[in-house]
């Protein structure tokens, strides 16, 4: 059974857009690492959260 991705659209200035080009990063990019980051999470090299370092597992 394949899973579905939780999919949440959000409004954002046009300011992150900008950052976002000018820094080549794409916005789902940028807010699926901040929200990783919020519950104490990041990516590793291969796409998988993994707890931050420093953070209990």
């Amino acid at each position: 059974m394949l899973k579905q991705p939780n999919v949440l659209l959000v409004e954002v200035p046009p300011q992150f857009i900008a950052l976002c080009e000018s820094t080549g990063v794409r916005p789902q990019a940028a807010l699926r690492g901040m929200a990783a980051m919020v519950c104490g999470l990041q990516y590793d090299a291969n796409n998988r959260l993994v707890p931050l370092e420093g953070e209990a597992a």
